[in-house]
């Protein structure tokens, strides 16, 4: 079985549209600035419920469930929508600091949110929504800090809504398709974070996108923290097969970043492929792919999964009990 802990769901026609113009990594690292007048029009558009493009890649590379989250213009809630039509399949993940669209100006302090607003969220989209844990959050929305002290202080309130709720949060590592915020893709500020809030598991996504010192920083923190766990997806074999000499198979956890605009690349393969051949290449241990492909997300997400399932069902539930009047 596979489990995917890193997909990004929604999307806009204008996304949908570009497709022929990102079959490569560079083309979709360049996409914003390459065709600037297309990547900006999906800020004006309704969004789209792309579940059933995903659950035909799932199909077709053998991943069984997805851990799914948000992406820039769509929210918690339509996140929640579209996992609770396909419930044993997709299970969502709040953002509860949103990412930017292009009508966004990051260094806006008005489309800032506090750390309360933060923690509010989150206990909203777990409480009410049934969302499981904390996807990759965009720290400009919730501080300009830069001393990881400081940086800890700010994200303190939503950590202790995660530890409460037993659950984990995705930090991202490396560079991001948006402009700005460079900076905070270096996770070395993480280990202050973890430091402090033991019983929060934290998820380092990409491990540093094959980057060196990067992906040596991810280690570092890593090595220091045992709430600290690394996503594969964008990394390289090289890096896993450290990886797992270093920190062990437990804590590393297979994802895709499968996403609207990440799907259409091809060349040199799918970003759902390129991630299986990465834990591939770096064992042939049946076992420790076993781990990697899904013990370490069902020991990480066993509990709020099964908190899910109770939720989906009491809404289909809801939702029958309403046709029948």
């Amino acid at each position: 079985m596979i489990i995917d802990s890193h997909v990004h769901v929604g999307t806009f026609p204008s996304v949908e549209s570009a497709g022929h113009l990102l079959s490569t990594v560079p083309d979709v690292v360049a996409f914003r600035t390459r065709h600037r007048e297309l990547y900006e029009r999906f800020a004006r558009e309704e969004p789209l419920d792309n579940g059933e493009a995903l659950l035909k890649d799932m199909d077709k590379f053998g991943v069984e469930k997805a851990i799914v989250q948000s992406r820039p213009g769509i929210s918690n809630d339509f996140v929640a929508a579209i996992a609770a039509r396909h419930p044993e399949r997709l299970i969502p993940i709040a953002v509860p600091t949103p990412w930017p669209t292009p009508a966004d100006d990051p260094r806006d302090k008005g489309r800032m949110m506090s750390p309360r607003d933060v923690a509010e969220e989150l206990e909203r989209c777990i409480t009410e929504l049934g969302m499981i844990g904390v996807g990759e959050i965009f720290l400009r929305r919730l501080t300009r800090k830069l001393h990881p002290e400081d940086i800890a202080d700010d994200l303190a309130p939503m950590m202790e809504v995660i530890a409460a709720h037993e659950t984990s949060v995705q930090i991202p590592t490396a560079w991001t398709q948006l402009p700005g915020g460079l900076y905070y893709g270096d996770p070395i500020w993480v280990d202050e974070v973890a430091n402090r809030h033991p019983s929060a598991r934290i998820i380092l996504t990409k491990m540093g996108r094959e980057i060196d010192h990067l992906f040596e920083n991810c280690l570092s923190v890593a090595m220091r923290n045992e709430n600290v766990y690394l996503e594969v997806s964008g990394s390289s074999s090289n890096h896993l097969r450290r990886a797992l000499q270093v920190i062990g198979p437990s804590r590393l956890l297979f994802g895709t970043d499968w996403s609207p605009v990440w799907r259409f690349v091809r060349d040199p393969a799918p970003v759902v492929l390129k991630s299986i051949r990465n834990v591939e290449e770096a064992t042939d241990d049946s076992g420790i792919r076993r781990q990697l492909f899904s013990s370490t997300a069902l020991n990480l997400y066993n509990v709020p999964i099964s908190r899910w399932a109770r939720h989906a069902r009491e809404r289909r539930e809801l939702s029958h009990h309403r046709d029948d009047r």
